[in-house]
């Protein structure tokens, strides 16, 4: 379908209805100037975006934690009513890989399902459930594989959950795990080394300590409008946390420069680290500049767990060897990370979890080796105060 001759107005529930005003200066107290939209319910969040002739996006997503594709065959999801598009992995007009850190996840999964979960194709459609109906009916041809789940099990470490009371050819076994990735499991190892390692204690405590995977769970989910602008270029209204991040991801994935690629935030329901990451953005700018259509995309709640990353679980293992009246005398540290399936903030939460983990002790020998590991669950990324374990 080719793209309308000229740009369409903007949207309703878009951004404009705030004031920029300001007024008195330190001491003063000035009202949000969102308050009052908020407080009367007039305020306008980003799965309220609407245009005349909108088309509706739909993510298809992988069943499986990891699999190869063989085959996707999108003619019967093609074929049904009220579709516009259909649009698998070869459709991504620029580089089919984004990220925040690292840029080493697929737009569209072309080969390789890494999570349950993965984007895998998407549709548009002149009503929701008709894309969510018609995204049911492309058929996908799997190889499934068998998923990589521990951290320790990734790099190929022994994991201590099966150390004890395990035959010795058992152990092995879990050192030879699934390589997710082409250039292996490990994102980053932070390895911190001060004073004697040889240091000793009047009483040593060796503990093991597990933290799970969190999600954010923001009340709003992850929702926004993209509008083609009849030139080659989109402006997409999203809710984010930085845009100008965003914008250089979608660039990529789309082929497009910045001028031709516009941002506008949206109303945010909550975030808590969860939006960093992207989310529908280039999905709904591939199909809106596919269509020439605005598209609007919202997840519902279990997509959207899905669709964002989460925080770290960790595994981690601490010694600390102190004297009889209590004074550190040494910290040994190993922590694992698990990142899921894509660095996402990973590197970054390796950092602080290396740095900080030890807490605010004054300690004079230390031995820290933090992980952060690739494997088949959901990607993992920034949530508030990330990497505190």
């Amino acid at each position: 379908m080719s793209a309308p001759a000229q740009a369409p107005s903007t949207p309703t529930g878009a951004p404009g209805q705030l004031t920029n005003e300001v007024t008195g200066g330190v001491g003063d107290n000035p009202q949000r100037p969102d308050g009052t939209l908020k407080v009367t319910g007039a305020f306008a969040f980003s799965s309220d975006l609407w245009m005349d002739d909108m088309l509706w996006g739909v993510t298809l997503r992988s069943p499986h934690p990891y699999a190869r594709i063989r085959a996707v065959n999108i003619g019967e999801a093609l074929a049904t009513p009220g579709v516009f598009a259909v649009l698998p992995a070869d459709h991504v007009p620029g580089k089919n890989l984004y990220g925040l850190e690292l840029s080493d996840q697929p737009v569209l999964a072309a080969d390789v399902v890494r999570y349950q979960g993965e984007a895998v194709a998407l549709v548009a459609a002149d009503h929701p459930e008709i894309a969510r109906q018609a995204a049911k009916k492309i058929r996908v041809d799997y190889e499934v594989w068998e998923p990589v789940t521990d951290a320790r099990d990734a790099l190929g470490h022994p994991n201590w959950n099966r150390l004890h009371d395990t035959p010795a050819e058992d152990v092995e076994l879990s050192r030879s795990a699934a390589t997710i990735h082409p250039k292996g499991n490990l994102v980053r190892h932070l390895k911190i080394r001060k004073g004697d390692p040889e240091a000793v204690a009047d009483v040593v405590v060796t503990g093991e300590y597990s933290v799970g995977m969190q999600d954010q769970a923001f009340l709003g989910p992850e929702s926004g409008l993209a509008v083609p602008d009849g030139q080659g270029g989109v402006d997409l209204y999203v809710a984010t946390q930085w845009l100008h991040v965003d914008q250089r991801q979608i660039c990529t994935a789309l082929g497009l420069p910045p001028e031709q690629v516009r941002l506008t935030l949206a109303g945010v329901g909550g975030a808590f680290g969860g939006r960093e990451d992207l989310s529908m953005h280039v999905h709904g700018c591939m199909l809106a500049l596919h269509t020439g259509k605005p598209i609007k995309m919202v997840y519902n709640r279990e997509e959207s767990f899905f669709g964002h990353v989460h925080r770290h679980p960790a595994e981690m293992r601490y010694q600390h060897g102190a004297t009889r009246d209590g004074k550190l005398v040494y910290v040994k540290a190993t922590i694992y990370l698990d990142g899921g399936a894509y660095a996402s903030s990973t590197p970054a939460v390796v950092g602080n979890a290396g740095t900080m983990g030890l807490g605010p002790y004054v300690v004079s020998n230390i031995q820290v080796d933090c992980y952060g590991a690739y494997t088949n669950n959901p990607p993992c990324g920034a949530m508030r105060g990330f990497g505190s374990v």
